[in-house]
């Protein structure tokens, strides 16, 4: 009998809620949908947390193809010595590097010329650029410097320092049988105190942590590798003419010759970061600036992914004062998911490096998903026009058709 009644009484509890959400989505059309749409990315956010701080499978060893490493430099890093290090203990083998710099006069040359102790290395002077973006032309003169033993090409940027499986755990998402590209991604470990340093940090997570899915992954530029038939089949000196951006370049020519981009997400390259406020926004402004120009479906992606939540947080926020329950409900599911995705997130350089995550860091993302992701849609809205992009010491002009139209020089090579 008690049963029956309690079960009579959890049915009048259920009908009343119902009721009272059906009435409030009566009452507030055009409210539910940012809700929803709130709920949905945080729901996904957490579940792509959730694949990235899965346990890896074991980097397995074997015979390799022989790999060179190209890396574009222009003034001498500031983690140089990380960087080196990191190379010399790849468990791949063999493997040789190509650094490729714009002058003689670069004090990148002479560091790099001292590098001793590790695999073969090979400077390249690459020169000026003037129908291309200067990354790109130097890697292009190091393609030049190929030798017919190299089956597997990998590029690397400058301010990488890859765990010693980095190279093994890249190469082997490289189908023989298909014209396939690796990438991986950057998880940048701040080396200050600055909150601007931790800001950034806490973003760049977020991508480093999204699901990643072969029929829209792109390749990130400091980590990608592609085998040798695969290159040569590219026809990258054409490709290249007069573009300014290697990695989202390169991702569309392998799709368009039949292949895929594999983004493992066992392969996070730790990078040293610091960053003031000016730099920091600079960094990614040109990061967006870039996707909105060669792949606006990833800007747009961004775009909703940062603005839904804010969206969300606007409409929930006056009701829950009010004392609305279902505004109530979803800003509490929503921050649930929030903490469960920080939660989860924290175990990532923990699982790969044995390391936590700073303290800023690891405070922003688990207290002020708000903030972040306010600053985070404001950088990203900021780039919704323009055409210029400066970097590495030049501003590039592009053009409607995504083709450099003009080059502008204003700042000296960095000691």
């Amino acid at each position: 009998m008690q049963t029956l009644y309690a079960d009579a009484r959890a049915g009048r509890w259920a009908h009343a809620w119902l009721g009272e959400i059906r009435w409030w989505v009566n009452a507030r059309r055009g409210l539910i949908v940012p809700l929803a749409l709130w709920l949905a990315v945080a729901t996904i956010s957490c579940f792509g947390v959730y694949l990235a701080q899965r346990d890896r499978p074991p980097a397995v060893g074997g015979d390799f193809d022989p790999a060179v490493v190209i890396v574009p430099v222009r003034g001498v890093p500031a983690h140089l010595h990380e960087m080196w290090q990191s190379f010399c203990t790849q468990s791949y083998r063999p493997i040789r590097i190509i650094f490729a710099v714009e002058s003689a006069a670069d004090p990148a040359y002479a560091a790099l010329k001292a590098l001793a102790g590790g695999p073969p290395v090979e400077i390249v002077v690459a020169g000026l650029a003037t129908g291309r973006g200067q990354k790109i032309h130097n890697m292009l003169a190091a393609l030049g410097r190929l030798q017919p033993s190299d089956a597997v090409i990998t590029f690397a940027d400058a301010d990488i320092a890859p765990d010693a499986d980095w190279l093994v755990r890249l190469t082997r998402e490289l189908d023989p049988r298909r014209p396939d590209m690796a990438s991986g991604y950057r998880w940048l470990v701040p080396t200050d105190e600055r909150w601007s340093t931790a800001f950034i940090c806490v973003m760049n997570s977020s991508i480093a942590t999204a699901r990643r899915d072969p029929r829209w992954a792109h390749a990130w530029g400091g980590s990608m590798a592609l085998r040798r038939p695969t290159l040569d089949a590219l026809t990258l000196n054409k490709f290249w003419d007069r573009a300014v951006l290697d990695d989202l370049t390169l991702s569309g020519a392998v799709r368009a010759s039949g292949g895929r981009v594999r983004s493992p997400r066992d392969v996070l390259l730790r990078t040293p970061a610091s960053y003031g406020w000016k730099d920091g926004i600079a960094f990614a402004r040109r990061q967006y600036l870039f996707a909105r120009l060669h792949a606006p479906h990833l800007w747009v992606l961004a775009a909703g992914a940062t603005t839904f939540p804010l969206l969300g947080w606007a409409v929930a926020l006056p009701l829950a004062v009010t004392g609305d329950k279902i505004a109530i409900g979803v800003i509490i599911a929503a921050n649930v998911l929030d903490h469960v995705r920080a939660r989860l997130r924290a175990r990532v350089p923990r699982k790969l490096w044995g390391t936590e995550l700073p303290f800023r860091v690891a405070l922003l993302d688990r207290w002020a998903t708000p903030a972040w992701l306010a600053i985070h849609a404001c950088l990203i809205w900021s780039t919704l026009i323009g055409r210029s992009i400066t970097w590495g010491g030049r501003t590039y002009w592009i053009d409607a058709q995504q083709r450099l139209e003009r080059i502008d020089t204003h700042s000296r090579l960095r000691k």
